[in-house]
């Protein structure tokens, strides 16, 4: 996502990474992967709980994008696992959609 921050903020939009890992993992994210986008830190993960998209058997979230209109309305989801994520094509695209 950071490599294509700069298109998809672009497009009138914004990242919001959340994190259900302790502090200092989302903390060494921030510091040592360079990310432009804020990391929102969520351990009580109730967050990923209400979006429907924790992992219950491992405890933490499965790897989602989700796009957010300007009323709050989710206008395109994307559910993946450790080994397949989203496309930042993908999201590029449907992001275009809405502007």
């Amino acid at each position: 996502m950071q490599g294509d921050y700069e298109t998809i903020s672009g497009l009138n939009a914004e990242i919001l990474a959340i994190s259900v890992d302790d502090l200092s993992g989302a903390s060494y994210v921030v510091q040592n992967l360079g990310v432009d986008f804020p990391i929102l830190y969520n351990q009580v993960k109730d967050v990923v709980k209400q979006y429907g998209v924790y992992n219950s058997s491992n405890g933490f979230a499965i790897p989602s994008v989700f796009v957010i209109d300007t009323d709050g309305v989710i206008r395109w989801g994307f559910s993946g696992s450790t080994s397949h994520r989203a496309d930042n094509n993908d999201i590029i695209a449907q992001l275009k959609e809405l502007s």
